[in-house]
């Protein structure tokens, strides 16, 4: 009896589809879902949280938050600087659409991303305020679980992706500075693109025409500080000092004194008095006047570049940019391996058994 050759090929082909169908599920099953794109608005707010923290720690005064710059940081529109009739979304979201970042406003009829000439600062300033200070980060992969944050012993929970922002701003000079100098309000906007990859301004002034709220206080997670373990340390044993040895002293015998003759001391001549000189008037010194080393750093403009930064953080612009954990694709895990070894295997083995009891029905027909 002849097998068609449709019937010996379909377990095969059978098998082929369970595996490519194994390995497509195993590729799924290692992505997961990503978060929709929008305003990070509680990652905004705790960054202002951890900047007062921080300032708080090393003798600073805290901000109060500015709703208008908190706007404009996040999505609020802000004039092209090239057509005053169009608008640019604010910096938060723009620098995520764009997957761009700099100081510099974009120009808005430009076919291609074009940075123009006009700084952001600058056009703060153009709305009544006084200094002004900018600083910017873009940071993913650190999710939004616990992590706790430090700065000069103060201690805090945090989210994972605003603690790593906060290190990144501190391994900068020139944007710590910016953190640490003399403003009075802030506003910090958020956007994220997706998944825990957050995009942050904020934006620091002195003096502003526009109202201001208290920031918050309390951290947006409930879990203690973990208690500091306590180090004793036993007081050092007393240790006695030898006394040197006592020689003895031979008694003296007192000498009597030979009596003195007193001889009269002849009595000189007054000398006349030489008269005394008057006083050279005093000159009282002038005072010099010294700048606040502080403010002249900062100015009015203080969103230039950074220097090179360490290995925690990458440069983009002159930009601080919190190191990258890489973004969430989906590569082939060991996991997946596994799966999809199984799988054929499974299938390989099955395939197999098929096609024994086929040569076996095929050889009990050909013996009747």
């Amino acid at each position: 009896m002849r097998i068609p050759s449709s019937a010996r090929s379909a377990p095969l082909l059978a098998a082929a589809a369970l595996v490519l169908g194994a390995f497509a599920g195993s590729l799924v099953w290692q992505v997961p879902t990503a978060q929709a794109a929008g305003a990070a608005n509680a990652q905004g707010r705790e960054v202002v949280r951890l900047i007062n923290g921080a300032r708080a720690a090393a003798g600073r005064s805290a901000l109060v938050i500015d709703t208008v710059l908190e706007s404009k940081a996040r999505d609020g529109a802000i004039p092209c600087p090239d057509d005053a009739a169009q608008s640019l979304p604010g910096r938060a979201r723009d620098f995520s659409e764009t997957g761009q970042m700099s100081h510099n406003l974009r120009n808005c009829t430009a076919a291609t991303y074009t940075l123009s000439a006009t700084t952001f600062v600058s056009v703060v300033q153009s709305w009544g305020y006084g200094a002004v200070g900018e600083i910017l980060l873009v940071n993913g992969g650190y999710g939004f679980g616990q992590l706790l944050y430090t700065s000069g012993g103060w201690q805090t929970w945090t989210y994972g992706t605003t603690g790593h922002a906060m290190t990144a701003w501190a391994s900068s000079s020139t944007h710590w500075n910016i953190v640490m100098g003399a403003y009075d309000r802030v506003g910090c906007g958020a956007w994220s693109p997706s998944g825990s990859t957050v995009y942050y301004d904020c934006v620091f002034t002195k003096g502003g025409p526009n109202a201001v709220i208290a920031p918050p206080t309390t951290s947006p997670f409930s879990a203690p500080l973990p208690t500091p373990v306590p180090v004793v340390t036993a007081p050092p044993a007393p240790v006695a000092t030898p006394r040197p040895p006592v020689t003895p002293v031979a008694p003296v015998t007192p000498v009597k004194p030979a009596p003195v003759k007193a001889t009269p001391v002849p009595v000189a001549p007054t000398a006349t008095p030489t008269p005394t000189a008057s006083p050279t008037p005093s000159v009282t010194p002038t005072a010099v006047a010294t700048a606040d080393p502080t403010t002249a750093v900062l100015g009015a403009q203080a969103s230039f570049a950074a220097p090179a930064a360490p290995a925690a953080a990458q440069q983009d612009g002159g930009n601080a940019i919190g190191t990258t954990a890489g973004p969430i694709t989906a590569d082939f895990t060991r996991e997946g391996v596994l799966v999809f070894l199984a799988a054929a295997g499974l299938l390989v083995g099955f395939y197999v058994l098929l096609d024994r009891v086929r040569r076996r029905r095929r050889s009990v027909t050909i013996d009747r």
